[in-house]
């Protein structure tokens, strides 16, 4: 009976590790016109072309967890601020993209510019009234 137990778990532990796995893999590039209205047109360009071939529904389990750009219309204003500094914070240390996705789509690794842009873009939030 044991070893019956055993091997159930060992098969379930082994489909959900691999669910994860396939869900973890970006989805192709969202167009343009996928990625929400609400981001000035220069932080939608960079958000398009860098953070949401990963990061909207169609996007990996973990990646669309951290930041869904499918649903940023529906984040509140300080969960959008928050979201935005924290991209900011991992775009200038060179955490995203992750390190497999450059060396994959180089060309999707944001310029010191767009970067730049990013962190003007997150500072622009209205700071907390408390």
């Amino acid at each position: 009976m044991m070893k019956k137990i055993t091997f159930v778990s060992f098969l379930i532990s082994g489909f959900l590790v691999f669910n994860l796995f396939i869900l973890s893999f970006p989805a192709k590039a969202q167009d343009a016109s996928k990625t929400p209205a609400t981001l000035p047109d220069e932080v939608n360009k960079i958000v398009t072309a860098s953070c949401t071939p990963c990061h909207t529904s169609q996007g990996g389990l973990m990646s669309r967890s951290k930041l869904n750009f499918t649903e940023w219309a529906n984040y509140s204003p300080e969960k959008q601020k928050e979201k935005a500094t924290k991209m900011f914070s991992e775009l200038n240390k060179g955490a995203m993209p992750p390190k497999m996705a450059r060396e994959k789509r180089p060309e999707t690794i944001p310029t010191k510019e767009q970067i730049e842009i990013i962190k003007k873009w997150s500072e622009s939030f209205p700071s907390d009234s408390k």
